[in-house]
């Protein structure tokens, strides 16, 4: 299993290798990240009285989810992920750009609405901007694809064919 740990470090981590009492361990701190993760929107700031009922309702969905199978359900009443590969790279470019443009508005947003902001802009800057994004998200959808096929053996040269020179 291949495991992201930041700053482009990703290390091949054997599981089965690990002890009861160490699998037990990581379980239980991974599962405790990700119930805490999905109820930390849920806060006092935002809503005095029933903060503590929303967060136990989003840890609760989130183990659902989890028991279900599913382990990144998509929020509700966000935009939807585009499924072709083209429109995929059309909206990353326009994340990209949309990051320059409004990194101020990005960062002036609560942290836990930062990234709905960002897809919000960037789906919008994507309809508006698809005639120009699409020829490059096309190239790129090209040269990924071309990258992920096994390479072809070039074709042998043949020799040159030896015609006879007319003399001058």
């Amino acid at each position: 299993m291949l495991v992201a740990i930041g700053k482009g470090i990703e290390l091949d981590v054997d599981p089965t290798r690990f002890n009861q009492e160490v699998m037990d361990h990581v379980v239980k701190i991974g599962l405790r990240n990700l119930l805490m993760d999905a109820h930390a929107g849920a806060t006092a700031k935002a809503d005095p009285e029933g903060h503590l009922k929303k967060s136990r309702e989003l840890a609760d969905k989130k183990l659902a989810n989890l028991y279900a199978g599913v382990v990144r359900a998509a929020t509700v009443g966000g935009p939807k992920a585009p499924t072709d590969p083209v429109s995929q790279v059309i909206l990353r470019l326009a994340r990209k750009a949309i990051q320059k443009a409004n990194s101020k508005e990005i960062a002036a947003a609560p942290k836990a609405q930062r990234l709905a902001v960002l897809n919000k802009l960037a789906t919008e800057y994507a309809t508006a901007h698809d005639a120009a994004l699409r020829p490059r998200a096309m190239q790129i959808v090209q040269l990924e694809e071309s990258e992920t096929e096994p390479a072809k053996p070039a074709p042998k040269a043949e020799p040159a064919k030896g015609g006879k020179r007319k003399a001058a």
